[in-house]
C-alpha cells in the first residue's frame, strides 16, 4: 500500500503527534508499505526553515510553505499530488482536514482519507464557545467525507462519536522505554519525572507550586523538557521566587542517555495537565515502571488509573496535595511498579499499527 501521512508539524520538531506519525509510518514500512510524510517547511519550535524534501528512515518527507497561524497552518495541497496514494491519512484536526474533506466532496481527491483525532482542539479552555460551535458544524461537515475516523482515548470516541458514526477507538501507540533500556541502578530515591511540552494545558506551573509547598518530600520533582516548547524562563523564575531549588529541577534539552538517566532513580510520573488526548508522555514513563501521579481532569488519566490498577489522582486543591504525596509514598512496592509497566504493554507500536491497517481495510 501507498500511505501519504499528512501533520502539521514531524521531525525534527519534538512532540506527541510528531512522534505518533513516525512510530506508525515505520510500522508500515516493516509492513511492507511505501510511506511519506507532508508537512510544513518550518519548524514551529525554532521557526527553522526546513529542506523541502529528504528521506529519515525510509520516511519520504515532503515539506511545504504554510501561512496564517501555527495553531491552524494553512497549506494548499494539490488533488493530483494526494491521489498517487492508495491512502491518505491525516493527524489532527485542523486545516487539512477540513480542505481535503472539501476536495473529496467536489470530487477531486480520488482516494481514501482517514482521520487520527489526537484530542481535536480543546486542548486549551480558550474561545471553548466558538470551538464547540465549529465542532458541531463545520466539523461535523468535513468528517461526512472520511472513510474512516480514527480516536485515541475513549475521551475522543465520547465526543467524536456525537458527530460521526462507526468511530474506531484505537489507543495512541508508544514507544515502549524510548529513551534506551533502564539502568540497573540503586533506587533509593523518591523522585517524580513530569516530561513533555511546557504549553499552558499541562500546568507544569501549578504543579511546581503544589510540589514546592510539601514539608521535606522525599525526593526531588524532576521537570524535563525542551526549552523551545514553551516559556522556560518564567518556571525557572517561580522555582527561584519560591525558594524551591532542592524541591524541584529543571531539566531542559537532555539526550535520551541523560533523561534514562534520570528514569532510572526515580520512582513516579506525574502530570497535572487539565486536559490531554491522550497522555503519551506518561505512558512513556510506565513503560520503565514509574508509577502514575496524575491530575483526575483528563479522562485518559483516570483511565489510566483506572485500567493499571497503581497510582493515583489527585485535584487541583494544594491543601489536599500533601495528604495525596504522603498516601503515594505510603502505597509504593515493586509490585505496584509492576503493574504500571505490564499495563504499557497494550499500547506498543506492533499492535496499534495492526489495529490501525484493520481499519484501513474497513475504509
Amino acid at each position: 500500500m501507498k500511505i501519504l501521512h499528512v501533520v502539521r508539524q514531524f521531525l525534527p520538531s519534538i512532540g506527541g503527534l510528531e512522534d505518533y506519525v513516525y512510530s506508525l509510518a515505520l510500522e508500515q514500512i516493516k509492513a511492507g508499505s511505501t510511506v511519506s510524510v507532508l508537512t510544513a517547511n518550518t519548524n514551529f519550535q525554532t521557526d527553522e526553515l526546513l529542506n523541502s524534501s529528504e528521506q529519515q528512515d525510509g520516511i519520504d518527507v515532503i515539506r511545504v510553505p504554510w501561512s496564517f497561524s501555527k495553531r491552524y497552518p494553512v497549506i494548499w495541497i494539490k488533488p493530483d499530488l494526494l491521489n498517487q496514494y492508495d491512502l491518505v491519512h491525516i493527524h489532527a484536526v485542523d486545516f487539512f482536514i477540513d480542505y481535503v474533506s472539501l476536495l473529496k466532496k467536489i470530487g477531486l481527491v480520488k482516494t481514501k482519507v482517514c482521520l487520527t483525532t489526537h484530542g481535536g482542539f480543546f486542548h486549551t479552555p480558550n474561545q471553548q464557545g466558538l470551538k464547540k460551535f465549529y465542532f458541531k458544524t463545520i466539523t461535523r461537515f468535513t468528517l461526512m467525507g472520511i472513510n474512516r475516523v480514527f480516536t485515541i482515548s475513549s475521551n475522543d470516541q465520547n465526543l467524536f462519536s456525537q458527530i460521526k458514526q462507526n468511530c474506531q477507538l484505537v489507543s495512541n501507540g508508544v514507544r515502549l522505554q524510548k529513551f534506551g533500556k533502564r539502568l540497573e541502578k540503586t533506587n533509593d530515591t523518591f523522585d517524580l519525572i513530569c516530561l513533555g511540552r511546557f504549553s499552558s494545558n499541562k500546568k507544569v506551573d501549578w504543579l511546581i507550586e503544589a510540589y514546592a509547598g510539601l514539608v521535606a518530600p522525599k525526593g526531588k520533582l524532576k521537570i524535563i523538557g525542551g526549552r523551545a516548547t514553551g516559556d522556560t524562563a518564567a518556571l525557572q523564575n517561580l522555582i527561584i521566587r519560591l525558594k524551591a531549588e532542592d524541591k524541584v529541577e529543571l531539566l531542559l534539552d537532555l539526550p535520551d542517555l541523560k533523561i534514562v538517566e534520570h528514569i532510572s532513580t526515580a520512582k513516579f510520573v506525574v502530570s497535572a495537565s487539565d486536559y490531554e488526548g491522550f497522555g503519551l508522555s506518561v505512558i512513556e514513563l510506565m513503560s520503565y515502571g514509574l508509577v502514575p501521579f496524575l491530575s483526575n481532569k483528563p479522562e485518559s488519566f483516570v483511565d489510566f488509573i483506572e485500567q493499571s490498577q497503581t497510582g493515583l489522582l489527585f485535584d487541583y486543591d494544594m491543601s489536599a496535595f500533601e495528604g495525596k504525596y504522603n498516601k503515594l509514598l505510603h502505597h509504593w512496592n515493586e509490585s505496584e511498579a509492576e503493574k504500571s509497566q505490564v499495563f504499557s504493554q497494550q499500547f506498543s507500536w506492533s499492535k496499534v499499527a495492526q489495529q490501525i491497517n484493520t481499519g484501513y481495510e474497513n475504509a
